[in-house]
């Protein structure tokens, strides 16, 4: 499935660079009780937990920075599983300047979903993504 997101965030590039690049910075603005480890260079782990019903796994999610073009863009790779559901992805971030201080974003991805998410309409998986997305964007443009 392709996925693209766009939104302009009222944070200057600088923050919004490091919310994405920076594991410890990642880490301050995820939603709810998440970790970030580092894994290599590059690379980071976000684990947290999810409800599902009466469950509450723990989803870890890897990501792989490339193509680094500081303070512009980056190429992402990111694999996940829980529960018998799994998602991997990869795709491209380009930030921009805006006149009046603000950070255009943009994400361009394809996403492959397996096991158990494969009956879940795609449609609500990208939802399910652009909310995720909003609410720590929101954190990001709080700081």
């Amino acid at each position: 499935m392709d996925f693209v997101y766009q939104r302009v965030i009222d944070s200057s590039l600088r923050n919004v660079w490091a919310s994405i690049t920076d594991p410890c910075v990642v880490e301050v603005h995820l939603p709810g009780q998440a970790s970030v480890t580092k894994t290599g260079d590059k690379k980071y782990r976000v684990s947290f937990k999810i409800s599902v019903g009466f469950f509450r796994p723990t989803v870890n999610i890897n990501v792989h920075l490339s193509g680094i073009v500081n303070q512009a863009s980056v190429d992402i790779e990111v694999t996940g599983k829980s529960m018998g559901a799994a998602v991997c992805g990869v795709g491209t971030i380009v930030i921009a300047p805006t006149d009046v201080g603000l950070t255009n974003l943009e994400i361009n991805a394809e996403v492959q979903s397996s096991g158990l998410l494969n009956n879940v309409d795609d449609s609500k998986i990208k939802t399910a993504t652009a909310e995720f997305i909003d609410a720590y964007l929101s954190k990001v443009e709080t700081v």
